[in-house]
């Protein structure tokens, strides 16, 4: 599978301009074409979580532009006390009012 993805994203890169977005059939997952120099290929995802109805629960999502970073983020993201720092925040916030859906448009097919 990885390699047919890896495959498809290279065909997928010469129809994107830097800094084109694309939505994946992962929920909350968008693929950026990065600046490059020369023939380079570079792309990086964009977290941003949504809700059930898709409205996204922030405007700019994280970006994440190596399986370094990704290691990283997920070692963080499942630490117990992260975990309970978050919730005590979360704990301190009054609910916010839901943001407008973005337009629907093509799906990048994970």
């Amino acid at each position: 599978m990885t390699t047919d993805l890896t495959d498809r994203l290279k065909e997928f890169s010469k129809e994107m301009k830097d800094w084109d977005k694309k939505k994946t059939s992962v929920s909350g997952v968008t693929i950026v074409k990065l600046p490059t120099k020369g023939d380079d290929t570079n792309f990086g995802l964009e977290i941003i979580p949504v809700k059930e109805d898709g409205t996204q629960l922030k405007r700019k999502g994280l970006f994440v532009t190596s399986l370094e970073q990704w290691e990283a983020f997920k070692e963080i993201f499942s630490n117990p006390k992260a975990f309970d720092l978050i919730q005590s925040i979360n704990n301190l916030r009054a609910p916010r009012a839901a943001t407008p859906e973005e337009a629907e448009g093509e799906v990048f097919e994970v």
